[in-house]
């Protein structure tokens, strides 16, 4: 009998920088690819061994767009002759506006995709500036109709406390998204160091502005049918993505690529995090064993980042004594589960910090 798996594959390559990103990614260069594909097969010949089948496919990046049709081709062949693809429940591409096409929604509808995750980050064009995209509203708003019109789901990342920003554009961009999207991602802009944006403004100062956004968004989404799912993740009934939740329940995920980190077993696996490294060595890998204890303290971590939360009977006794002893509005607690409240999704950070180390 095979296992279920999750497969993730790491797109290294960008047309451009954003002024905020510090993820890595290098930029598109067609000879760089050729080789980061040939890498690619290489690492997932190795996990043959593994009887594996896929349920969820996630190809993030970087920007997948920018690979060409025949790079597509490649890779795709690659994750059919190495994995069990016939049961996948869920496939998601990530993409970026400026470089999504009519053949690139095609081609993904033709291999199986079920989902894109558009990078908007807003539909502002002052805002858009500020972090340094490459596309601008007009382009967003075109990808996401013709996203919808080929018939795919459609999931969008927004970024708030973005400098400039006001609770105006920050509705406004809600709003236009949700007449596209299925799933909605909202996430925090923070600076960290040696990115341009780190030089220009304060990070402290933009995460005091954060909270009134984020508390905006748990308003307004659930509002319009969006309900949070997870801290950072709004989703229509029955659209919530798959391959995250994977993550979040600590299932086996295989991850290819680049600075891309598998999870088998309670194994953590890392691989070189640069391409110039990966490619010198795709089996070069750093292994990290959790112990029995590592695992119950990281499973209350990403399991109560989720509206589910956890069952009462995988929590260690330390950590639920720490929940206990904190203001009960920040949690809903029944006999068998404890999850957080809307407001305790809004303090996750420093509940966490609690669980660390106990």
């Amino acid at each position: 009998m095979k296992n279920n798996y999750s497969l993730y594959i790491h797109v290294p390559f960008c047309e451009r920088k954003c002024d905020y990103c510090s993820f890595y990614s290098v930029r598109k260069n067609n000879e760089l690819i050729n080789l980061w594909l040939d890498g690619i097969s290489r690492e997932a010949e190795k996990y043959k061994y593994i009887n594996s089948q896929i349920k969820t496919l996630y190809i993030g990046g970087g920007t997948p767009t920018v690979l060409n049709l025949f790079h597509w081709e490649k890779l795709m062949n690659i994750i059919r002759v190495n994995f069990d693809i016939s049961c996948m429940i869920e496939a998601t591409c990530e993409a970026n506006p400026n470089s999504l096409s009519h053949k690139h929604i095609k081609f993904l509808i033709d291999n199986k995709f079920t989902r894109i995750s558009l990078g908007v980050q807003s539909l502002n064009d002052n805002e858009l500036l500020t972090l340094g995209r490459i596309h601008d509203s007009k382009q967003a708003i075109e990808s996401m109709e013709l996203i919808r019109k080929l018939g795919m789901n459609l999931s969008c990342d927004l970024i708030f406390a973005i400098p400039g920003q006001n609770l105006r554009t920050w509705d406004k961009s809600l709003r236009l998204v949700m007449k596209y999207a299925s799933h909605i991602s909202t996430y925090q802009l923070t600076l960290e160091e040696n990115t341009p944006l780190s030089k220009k403004y304060d990070n402290e100062e933009l995460n005091m502005q954060g909270y009134k956004f984020y508390r905006y968004a748990q308003y307004i989404l659930p509002k319009n049918k969006f309900m949070q799912y997870e801290i950072s993740n709004f989703a229509r009934e029955n659209f919530e993505c798959r391959h995250n939740i994977a993550y979040w329940n600590q299932d086996n995920v295989i991850a290819l690529g680049p600075s891309a980190v598998s999870y088998i077993d309670g194994v953590r696996i890392s691989n070189p995090a640069t391409l110039e490294k990966y490619l010198a060595d795709v089996n070069n890998k750093e292994y990290e064993k959790l112990s029995e204890r590592e695992k119950l303290i990281e499973l209350a971590i990403l399991s109560m980042r989720t509206k589910w939360g956890i069952k009462r009977e995988k929590l260690l006794p330390e950590i639920e004594n720490i929940i206990m002893n904190m203001p009960r509005d920040l949690f809903v607690i029944s006999e068998n589960n404890i999850a957080l409240t809307q407001k305790g999704m809004r303090l996750g950070n420093a509940i966490w910090c609690e669980f660390i180390g106990v």
